[in-house]
Formats: C-alpha cells, structure tokens, sequence
C-alpha cells in the first residue's frame, strides 16, 4: 500500500493479512464471486478481526436479504426503510439519471454494491484494505471511507478506529451500518460533513443499523450518527 505511519521517531510501515468472506448464495443477473477478499492490518487484535468479519457478514446478509426479497416480486425491506427517509443525495456521482424517490435510490444503491461485490470477489477492483488507526488528539471517527465513484473499480478500503470497534457499548449491527456508509462513499454517494438526516447515505446506514425498522419516537438520530463517519 506505501503507507508510512510515524511513532516517535520511527516510521512503520503497516503488514496485512488476507481474510475470506463467503458472499451469500442468491440468484443475481450475473456470476457472483464464492468470496470476498480484504488484507486486514495485522495490529488489529483477533477479537477485532472477528468482529470486523462479522461486521462484513451482516452487510452482506443485508444486501442478500434484499436481493431475494426483489426476486420473490416484492418491496425489500431495505427499500421501504430508506423510502420513509432519504430526500437527498439520492443518486451516486456515476447515475446521471434522476431519481425519484427512496426506494429507487434503495434499489439502485443495492445493484452498485452488487457491482462492488463482484469487483472485489473477481479481482476486477484494486484491494480491499482494512486500515488500523487510533483516533488523534481531538479527533472522533468510528469507520471511513474516502469518496470514489465508480463501484466497478474503486476498493472497499476502509480505516477503522480500533478502540470503537473494541467497544461493549455499541452492537455489531450498529458497527455494521458505520461499516456499510463507508462503503457507500467508496460506491460514490455524498452528504455534507456531519448531517446525515434526511440524506440517502445517512439514512440508508441508519437503517441497517436498525435492521430496517422504522425509527422510535423520542430516540435521537445522534444515537445512530455518533457512529457514523
């Protein structure tokens, strides 16, 4: 990767390891790769690992729960969640078309990770890195993802706040959901810095975090968005 992390005086270059993650078995347009493939930092712990594999799982459990809900002629329940929510951003950088509501931009969101799936499974797509970083002085980030905007080229690469993802005060699923909105800014979707409400990226990740559920009164969103970015 050329990346070069300063401690002290010396200057680290990180070592990775590769993990396997078995893509869920539902019927698609085209060929489905058995797995996907991310190089993990080695500093991450193997309890870290383990969450952050099942972090992956149940992004894809999402994504398979929704295809085979489309397959079965019905609304999935992803694309009812984000229907109730999402106003803005609903489309990609790489989607010229207007989209008219939430569960179109559901329904095209879900056939770009589609596509991304492919990409990283077929090795069509640079490597998917999962980036170790401790926050620094002031700073306050659980799961990033750099913007990029085309799912059939651009990486799954993430960097994660290690000490978040240790944390016992926050579910994997909610993990998860912070895991899937930085794949959607690999996938090419874009909100202003710090609102997430009423835009796609926002609440399409609140909803997985909510196993697509509508939201609870009186619950703030800050419960959700503290996690996110």
């Amino acid at each position: 990767m050329g990346d070069i992390i300063k401690r002290g005086s010396e200057f680290i270059v990180p070592e990775y390891r590769i993990i396997y993650v078995t893509v869920p078995d539902v019927r698609t347009d085209e060929p489905m790769p058995e797995r996907m493939i991310f190089y993990v930092d080695t500093r991450f712990t193997t309890a870290q690992v383990k969450r952050l594999r099942e972090m992956i799982v149940t992004v894809l459990f999402y994504w398979g729960e929704h295809v085979e809900q489309i397959n079965d002629g019905e609304v999935s329940r992803y694309e009812s969640c984000v229907n109730k929510y999402a106003r803005f951003n609903l489309a990609p950088v790489w989607f010229a078309d207007r989209i008219a509501n939430g569960r179109a931009a559901a329904a095209v969101q879900m056939a770009g990770f589609t596509t991304q799936i492919q990409a990283n499974g077929y090795g069509r797509a640079a490597k998917a890195y999962i980036k170790y970083k401790e926050p620094t002085a002031g700073e306050s980030f659980t799961i990033r993802g750099l913007n990029a905007s085309s799912p059939e080229k651009s990486s799954l690469t993430v960097t994660v706040n290690p000490i978040n993802l240790s944390s016992t005060a926050v579910g994997t699923t909610m993990l998860s959901g912070s895991l899937f909105h930085a794949w959607l800014h690999r996938e090419g979707y874009r909100h202003p810095a710090g609102r997430f409400t009423s835009y796609f990226a926002g609440e399409a990740s609140m909803c997985i975090m909510r196993d697509n559920k509508d939201k609870v009164p009186g619950v703030p969103a800050s419960t959700y968005t503290k996690w996110l970015d």
